[in-house]
């Protein structure tokens, strides 16, 4: 087993732009960010998936090849000793002007043969529509698209003024 140095707050923001440059290019290279015994909660199936195999054939057929957009918003990093870490965010993902709003979390280990940071476990959830859209909109005949202008808003503040501790 190589000895590398402890992980870094730093080392896992590189990693997690290396990791989103792949994703929004539907590059096959991001599955090389998951270790091989990987585990996932993602918003397409109820049950976990386990492993990057089955990760990849369930997924590559709906993400190879096709661009998309990613905001990380509010990116929080904890270190867990030296040799691991992990990052929560907020996500919005634009496909084919379909949005999808959710929360990340992702717990990085150093990889022992490569040094390099990878994936053994995501798990994404949704972000619903806050109760507050819908009584709006009945009751001061707001439109949908001016709170989702005002929810870009503060998404772009928060993001620019970080998370408050």
């Amino acid at each position: 087993m190589a000895q590398h140095a402890p992980i870094t707050e730093k080392e896992v923001v590189d990693t997690m732009k290396a990791w989103q440059d792949a994703f929004e290019a539907g590059d096959p290279k991001f599955f090389n960010y998951f270790t091989k015994d990987m585990s996932m909660f993602a918003l397409t199936t109820p049950t976990r998936i386990d492993g990057r195999e089955t990760y990849e054939h369930g997924f590559a057929p709906f993400f190879l090849n096709r661009k998309r957009h990613s905001q990380i918003l509010s990116p929080e990093v904890r270190l867990l000793g030296e040799g691991a870490a992990v990052m929560t965010f907020h996500n919005r993902i634009l496909i084919e002007g379909v949005a999808t709003n959710l929360r990340g979390t992702i717990v990085f280990e150093r990889d022992d043969q490569s040094g390099t940071l990878k994936c053994v476990h995501m798990h994404n959830s949704p972000i619903t529509q806050p109760i507050a859209t819908s009584a709006a909109t009945v009751h001061e005949n707001r439109k949908l698209e001016d709170i989702t202008l005002l929810e870009e808003r503060v998404a772009s503040a928060s993001a620019m003024a970080g998370t408050p501790k």
